[in-house]
């Protein structure tokens, strides 16, 4: 928003819905640390000092939702006694920064994020979490303050299609990063995090272990994932895009078979679904479709990464197969998995909890 000078506080999305934008220096600044891979420890004092008309609206609110632990604290405390606060956890925080790699203050830094979440799961009146696993890790670690909904992350209904191969822009893609059209294209995206690079650094092996005795083989790493590979040390049957926008949905159509070769990280994983949602045959570890209800060979091929390769030719030798599987993963999604559906399981859910609003 900086960047493009675009300040706006009040941004209308949709009918009924407006965002409120809350721009200030004083919450900038402490967000430094996010840079090196920390928590956003600091949002609740800087709220105390900067509120910027946000006690207003919690005056007005009939119900409160927080997005993560870090402001919950001021929310708690400022909010008006009658209206229900509502803690949305994407991930198990205590999880996600168990390992944080920085020297400095890491054992503060993992001792308040406990306390956050703690906070934030047994003084809140409900908690939204994205799978039966998290939900399971609340109940067990803390004494929830209220009900636990789960609410699946998923991919929007207008994403969900068919694979297109033959498209003539998944035949640009192609030709845009010089792989042949013959080849086995696998795809793994991702932003930069460190469970992604983690994955990312997997698939360079798996690439590897291709290259030199198979070159009908290529791998395509989409998104700002790709930054944090040393280019120097790929082997040529890896190619990395970086952030991809204008052509992002053709990078589905000109690979074969997506990769999700994830081993740490928290909540569900969101790529799963996009494969699933543009019916693109996936091969995972175990980890990466945890919380998600697969079936293995069905909608999904499941591996870990040593038994990655044999999956990846078992799917390139098989046409059929992945359209096979990649139908299935499209109807999963379709089913089970779409923002849409869990929005609507929320509402339902606060009805019930709340009353009508």
């Amino acid at each position: 928003m900086y960047r493009s000078f675009d300040l706006r506080r009040w941004v209308t999305i949709a009918d009924g819905y407006e965002e409120r934008r809350h721009l200030h220096p004083i919450h900038e600044l402490p967000k430094a640390p996010m840079l090196l891979g920390y928590p956003n420890l600091f949002a609740s004092r800087s709220l105390r000092v900067a509120s910027n008309g946000l006690n207003e609206m919690l005056a007005d609110a009939d119900v409160v939702v927080v997005r993560e632990p870090w402001q919950l604290p001021y929310i708690l405390d400022h909010v008006k006694p009658d209206a229900p606060v509502v803690y949305s956890s994407h991930n198990v925080e205590t999880e996600r920064f168990a390992d944080i790699d920085q020297p400095l203050f890491a054992d503060r830094v993992r001792k308040r994020v406990a306390a956050l979440e703690r906070r934030a799961v047994e003084e809140t009146d409900a908690t939204i979490c994205t799978g039966e696993r998290d939900a399971n890790v609340y109940q067990d670690r803390y004494d929830p303050g209220g009900p636990i909904i789960v609410a699946p992350n998923g991919a929007y209904e207008d994403d969900l299609r068919e694979h297109r191969p033959g498209s003539q822009d998944a035949r640009q893609v192609r030709r845009k990063y010089d792989i042949t059209q013959d080849a086995t294209v696998s795809l793994f995206m991702g932003s930069n995090y460190r469970p992604n690079v983690e994955a990312a650094n997997m698939v360079v092996e798996i690439a590897r272990d291709f290259h030199g005795r198979d070159d009908g083989f290529h791998f395509l790493v989409l998104g700002d994932v790709g930054n944090a590979l040393d280019d120097r040390e790929l082997p040529p049957n890896v190619t990395t895009t970086g952030y991809v926008e204008e052509d992002f949905e053709a990078h589905f159509d000109a690979a074969d078979i997506g990769l999700n070769p994830m081993l740490s990280g928290g909540g569900t994983n969101i790529k799963q679904i996009e494969y699933f949602a543009r019916s693109l045959p996936v091969i995972s570890t175990p980890f990466g479709v945890r919380g998600i209800e697969v079936r293995d060979g069905d909608n999904i091929l499941v591996a870990g990464v040593e038994a990655m390769p044999d999956a990846i030719e078992k799917l390139a030798r098989s046409a059929d197969l992945r359209e096979k599987i990649g139908e299935n993963g499209q109807l999963l999604a379709a089913e089970r998995y779409t923002w849409e559906a869990s929005s609507r399981t929320v509402r339902t859910q606060f009805r019930e909890l709340f009353g009508p609003f």
